[in-house]
């Protein structure tokens, strides 16, 4: 499946965001140049497999939204949910399951 370059510009770009880093800093972290990043952020070309897969680790984002595309892909909310559980530890999962299932499930009637 090919991943459009609207897509990837876009996820390096609100990744780099939410982290709050400068395209100088992300290229750094990524080891690439700052022009390079800014065309990606531009939408002019496409990174590497290897250059992806360190994107994707460096903005603590899971490649599953871009290879696997779903009907909450635009949406903000989902995104930074998808991106904070990557960083959970087991219990805290466990948690946050159980809340979410609490909030889903049907309220039965007595």
């Amino acid at each position: 499946m090919s991943i459009s370059q609207v897509q990837i510009g876009t996820m390096i770009k609100n990744g780099r965001m939410d982290l709050h880093l400068t395209q100088d800093e992300l290229a750094e972290k990524l080891d690439i140049s700052s022009p390079y990043l800014r065309d990606l952020e531009r939408h002019k070309g496409v990174p590497s497999l290897k250059l992806f897969c360190r994107i994707m680790q460096t903005l603590n984002l899971s490649a599953d939204d871009y290879v696997y595309p779903n009907s909450n892909a635009s949406n903000d909310t989902y995104q930074k949910l998808i991106r904070l559980l990557t960083q959970c530890d087991k219990y805290q999962l466990h948690v946050l399951l159980a809340t979410a299932t609490a909030l889903v499930d049907p309220i039965e009637e007595q």
